[in-house]
């Protein structure tokens, strides 16, 4: 019999009774209203059997027969439970699994979420021990270069704040001869230069050998031993270096020394190859490019207002081409892969799906380093940063999958290093839509750090065709004092023998245009915009002539250009 029974119902029942179905419904585990409608259904159904009972000895003797009969009341309170759950509508049902469901995916998702936030990076290979592998030759060490400028960067002297400050000395490579400056200016450069001369002999000496290799290391104050944070203290003292060197050429030249001068001007370019040859980074190989070009740019000066003999303009056209005897060395870019790779191993963890993930905090530490706002030594990261990149984190690609896409792009960027700026352009080659096709938050770590390589090797196609031009300026200078004028065209000088190959220009499929005028000649490239401007030049926002500033005009070598 199923009827409604309340509470003082259940107290008219025996105590043996009461305690039994309260052990029940406590057993039964299951929604309030349940347990109360199955303590109505039990009540009754004890009420109904005690009903002919005429004692309370036999309604206790028959409640004990009852409780019996129905078993230990852990088994009852469950299959009650199953009863209950059987019998309850599909839609309820429904509900309660999806519930559940739910509830054991959020269980999961924290739990993933804990060990995704706490994960670990473990750095297991040294790629700057690879690095230094890479750059050491094998060499004695008497032909190395290194122990030489790292005396004459000890022994440099730095310039005056005095003399640092004035125009003549910021614009140095404007300066076309040493007589333009004023008397004082000069006493501070020839006082400069002469405090300089100990280092000036060690830097001297230093590009005289066949080889130049410093042991890259890390910075001392970083603990987890970045690459992309190894030591390059050198490039500023070098820079200097070069710049006195500049200096020192314009010197002599006043003082008609003119080989000397002219020799200051190779040792610059010598020791821009050294680091032009620099398997460490790319910023060491635009260094040694910078202090290639500014010497490269004195010797057209020199060949331009003094009057070297066919004999001194052949024997510098053979010492420059003795520089690079293997070819102009091109962008290597095998130290910027490591360094990616070292970046990987920082920042990703090295186990789990994928090979491992994105760590939050490191792309948080990475965020804030780059920004500039903080020391990269000293970055900290806070849990709400953490948490806030969690979710990009987990959509980044996985460990293998990041390495993989990274060494596809930096073999696609080697490729695109070694096509010239006309090659690039006929082919629609973009190395900024590269980047930009990539998803960026799948990707994120390789828009992040894959360097501009097209643009820094074109710096290598400008410098590399104003070495050519040089060397071909200085044999149609021979040309013309062991023939009395110019040849009608470059062919002439190759047939001669006075080149031993055309230079061509990286901006077109042709040669460096050239053109005899009157008595002197004209030679440029045809220059970014890909198009001949006749000999136009190039000019920068004030209207100077500037090599490979503009898009529009030509980057002429020859006549030298005057501001």
């Amino acid at each position: 019999m199923a009827r409604k029974c309340n509470k003082s119902d259940l107290q008219s029942l025996p105590k043996c009774a009461r305690d039994f179905i309260k052990l029940v419904i406590i057993k039964m585990r299951y929604r309030k209203k349940v347990r109360a409608d199955v303590q109505d259904e039990l009540s009754a159904h004890f009420e109904d059997e005690l009903r002919d009972c005429a004692t309370d000895k036999e309604k206790e003797q028959k409640a004990q027969q009852l409780i019996e009969q129905f078993g230990d009341a852990k088994l009852l309170g469950i299959l009650l439970r199953r009863a209950k759950k059987r019998c309850r509508p599909l839609w309820r049902t429904v509900i309660a699994r999806t519930f559940q469901a739910i509830g054991v995916l959020i269980l999961c998702f924290i739990i993933y979420t804990i060990w995704f936030l706490t994960g670990k990076p473990t750095i297991s290979v040294d790629y700057l021990a690879i690095i230094n592998q890479m750059n050491k030759p094998e060499l004695s060490e008497k032909d190395n270069a290194w122990p030489h400028y790292e005396k004459a960067i000890e022994l440099y002297v730095k310039p005056s704040e005095n003399l640092e400050e004035t125009d003549t000395f910021r614009n140095y490579k404007e300066i076309k001869s040493f007589g333009d400056i004023t008397a004082e200016e000069k006493k501070e450069v020839i006082d400069w230069v002469g405090q300089n001369q100990a280092a000036w002999q060690e830097f001297a000496t230093a590009s005289s050998k066949l080889h130049c290799y410093r042991k890259a290391e890390y910075n001392t104050k970083d603990e987890e031993k970045w690459l992309w944070n190894i030591l390059m203290p050198e490039l500023a003292e070098l820079r200097g270096l070069s710049k006195l060197g500049i200096w020192r050429a314009k010197i002599n030249v006043e003082q008609n020394k003119i080989q000397q001068s002219v020799e200051d001007c190779l040792v610059i370019i010598k020791t821009g190859r050294f680091w032009q040859n620099s398997k460490v980074s790319i910023v060491e190989q635009l260094v040694g490019l910078a202090i290639s070009r500014l010497a490269h740019q004195e010797i057209l000066h020199i060949t331009e207002t003094e009057k070297l003999s066919a004999a001194q303009l052949k024997r510098l056209q053979q010492q420059l081409l003795e520089i690079y005897p293997s070819g102009f060395p091109p962008m290597d870019i095998e130290g910027e892969r490591l360094m990616f790779l070292d970046i990987v191993q920082h920042v990703f963890t090295d186990r789990g799906p994928g090979g491992g993930h994105l760590i939050p905090e490191r792309l948080c530490f990475l965020n804030d380093a780059l920004c500039g706002s903080q020391d990269f030594l000293s970055v900290e990261t806070g849990l709400g940063e953490t948490f806030l990149l969690a979710g990009p984190a987990m959509y980044h690609a996985r460990r293998n999958e990041t390495v993989a896409k990274g060494n596809e792009y930096y073999d696609q960027l080697a490729q695109i290093s070694k096509m010239t700026p006309y090659e690039r352009h006929i082919n629609e080659i973009d190395e900024d839509e590269m980047i930009l096709s990539l998803r960026k938050w799948r990707y994120v770590l390789i828009s992040i750090f894959m360097p501009a390589l097209g643009r820094a090797s074109e710096v290598v196609y400008r410098v590399q065709i104003l070495h050519e031009a040089t060397i071909t300026v200085l044999a149609l200078q021979r040309w013309r004092l062991e023939r009395n004028g110019y040849p009608a065209d470059l062919d002439e000088l190759v047939t001669a023998g006075y080149l031993n190959e055309l230079p061509m220009d990286p901006y077109s499929d042709k040669p460096l245009v050239y053109k005899k005028t009157d008595d002197n000649f004209i030679l440029y490239s045809v220059g970014r915009n890909f198009t001949d401007d006749g000999g136009e030049y190039g000019k920068d926002r004030k209207g100077k002539p500037r090599l490979w500033y503009s898009l529009d005009g030509d980057a002429i070598f020859w006549p030298i250009q005057r501001n």
